[in-house]
């Protein structure tokens, strides 16, 4: 089932990036060589933009057909729908707190993506659920004390990059994110509270797996996004992860630590 869709371009830099190639300098252009052709990050920048344009898309046209199997939940739908532009908004402006050349544009994208991704975790099994298609969500209640505590790490570990220009901007913003994240869920809970039998609980597995995806990208602290390296993904929490491994992640910057302290080191995820 597709739930996550990733830029071909973003997939091709990552292949790039394992295989030990990095990018060069080319009369002051950066670019990257990809199946020995050179592509200028002018370039590669304007795909990733198609892509996050083509994939909130095909997000709001999945949409579009839950509301025409759900005509009597439109008006709550359409609150909740709201409720998570309010909190991608929020995202829009955190991303834009780092820095990374002249590839910011694939890492802002890049967490936008994350955003539009939670929306889309956050129904697509439920109009799924309408064909007759069950998604297999996990056992595993994750709750907004989770996603509180994650955002405290994420918010110190901000203060303790040095790459960080403005720590207080990044932060404010970090705040101002798990505002509108938690207004959000609010707004979902009281959806929730209008629905009845096998609908509610299927609406209530979606803002379950809706919380857990977010918890593992506040604990990877938006790295692994934008131009990365192999050592940084081999690092942060993958999709699959199991909820054990979920649960015991410290956050990206203390798995980072470790590594560095021992390069041989990486975590597992069983």
């Amino acid at each position: 089932m597709r739930i996550l869709l990733i830029p071909i371009m973003f997939l091709m830099l990552l292949v790039a990036c394992n295989n030990g190639k990095v990018s060069r300098q080319v009369e002051g252009v950066d670019t990257i060589e990809s199946e020995g052709y050179p592509q200028t990050q002018i370039d590669i920048n304007m795909e990733s933009n198609k892509g996050i344009e083509a994939y909130e898309d095909s997000v709001e046209t999945d949409y579009l057909r839950l509301l025409s199997a759900f005509p009597q939940c439109k008006a709550e739908f359409e609150k909740e729908k709201a409720a998570w532009m309010e909190y991608k908004s929020s995202v829009e402006v955190v991303a834009r707190c780092e820095d990374h050349g002249s590839s910011t544009p694939m890492f802002v994208n890049d967490v936008i993506r994350d955003a539009i991704s939670l929306r889309e975790y956050s129904f697509y099994p439920l109009y799924k659920h309408t064909q007759g298609i069950e998604y297999p969500f996990c056992k595993t209640k994750f709750t907004s004390a989770m996603i509180a505590d994650a955002y405290s790490v994420f918010i110190k570990a901000v203060s303790e990059d040095e790459d960080v220009e403005d720590k207080t901007a990044y932060q404010d913003a970090l705040r101002n994110e798990q505002q509108w994240w938690g207004k959000w869920m609010e707004c979902r809970e009281a959806v929730s509270q209008k629905l009845s039998n096998d609908l509610k609980k299927v609406y209530d597995d979606c803002t379950n797996l809706t919380t857990r995806t977010k918890l593992i990208q506040l604990k990877n602290q938006n790295e692994g996004h934008g131009l990365t390296s192999g050592e940084i993904l081999d690092c942060i929490l993958p999709d699959d992860c199991s909820d054990k491994a979920l649960m015991e992640y410290p956050g990206f910057d203390k798995v980072w630590a470790k590594h560095c302290e021992d390069l041989d080191w990486y975590p597992t995820f069983d």
